[in-house]
């Protein structure tokens, strides 16, 4: 059965994308891959985002190939050391990363990377579209996206909003919708999102663009106010909550995307290997329903699509890395 994606409207855009085939990929699958445990690498911190959706798919990857599938976690540097790291390891399909839209954000924030995200990688599947959602301190008298607005113009500056650091999904996604609201706002850098979310709950910041699956439980303990998400239809998760082009700011899509990837030269029947295997865990009535309780909206692709989408989000966050002149040491 072909693959398919909720995210029509996002893969449309595909079409006029050249798609080009990582070299390499002509070397002959071996005939008892795999036949040792599989390293995961997530590049954050145990509790995050990213090894939240880590450790179910590895469970069921370990399930469908008959071996072990690892999670090694890597963090440090924006995700970067890790990724590092699995661009320098053997392409034989026993090392894998979970990336996400944080990977492609570092790639233009980071001036010093000893890899180069296209070239480095070969993608082997997407995994699941996960939305940010606008929050707000529950106490805040901004009940929705334009008040925020109005309050923003009529004294610019004065309002400030948090991320997990430079370079973050938060910091990016906030910077482009000031961008697309004509708003200034501060940035408030801290060092990963938990203590970002203390400060908004006390009231320190005035408002953050956090995942829906880190700001769940907050949301639904009543401690921060859900104002927007960040994609183009509401959140199953969410659904009294608008999207911003409902709130006013048409056109603002901005999933945060997470899926695995391999080292540069993987060989291509592995890939499909492995994707075909996730794709059909994805297609399981009870991972499927894992993955809605985090807030995240299973997808599924080619490894072709999936390069193409990656480099969609690439171009996305270039421009906005640029126009926020955002760096990062």
């Amino acid at each position: 059965m072909a693959p398919t994606s909720p995210k029509r409207s996002f893969l449309a855009a595909l079409l006029g994308l050249p798609l080009v085939l990582v070299a390499g990929a002509a070397i002959a699958q071996p005939a008892d891959y795999p036949n040792k445990p599989i390293t995961l690498v997530v590049c954050f911190p145990a509790g995050g985002s990213s090894d939240a959706l880590a450790r179910p798919l590895a469970q069921k990857l370990s399930e469908a190939l008959r071996q072990p599938v690892v999670i090694e976690n890597r963090g440090g540097a924006g995700g970067t050391i890790g990724a590092a790291y699995v661009a320098k390891a053997a392409p034989d399909g026993y090392t894998l990363m979970l990336t996400s839209s944080h990977h492609f954000i570092a790639q233009y924030v980071y001036k010093k990377l000893p890899y180069d995200f296209v070239s480095a990688f070969e993608p082997v599947s997407v995994i699941a579209s996960v939305p940010s959602v606008l929050v707000m301190n529950s106490h805040a008298r901004t009940a929705n996206v334009r008040d925020l607005l109005t309050q923003a113009k009529a004294d610019p500056g004065k309002l400030n909003y948090g991320s997990a650091g430079i370079g973050s999904t938060q910091h990016a996604t906030a910077e482009l919708f000031k961008f697309r609201s004509a708003t200034q706002i501060e940035h408030v850098p801290y060092k990963g999102g938990g203590p970002m979310m203390v400060d908004l709950i006390a009231g320190q910041i005035d408002l953050a663009f956090e995942t829906i699956p880190s700001a769940m439980t907050q949301i639904r303990g009543g401690k921060v106010k859900a104002i927007a998400v960040t994609t183009s239809k509401r959140s199953f998760a969410l659904p009294d909550v608008p999207t911003m082009a409902e709130a006013g700011i048409p056109g603002f899509d901005v999933p945060v995307w997470y899926g695995v990837v391999a080292p540069a030269g993987t060989p291509r029947p592995l890939v499909d290997r492995l994707n075909q295997a996730i794709n059909r865990i994805l297609d399981s009535a009870e991972f499927k329903s894992q993955l809605l309780l985090l807030g995240a909206q299973p997808v599924t692709m080619p490894p072709l699509e999936w390069s193409g989408a990656i480099r969609i989000d690439l171009k996305r966050w270039e421009r906005v890395v640029r126009q926020a002149q955002m760096v990062a040491e």
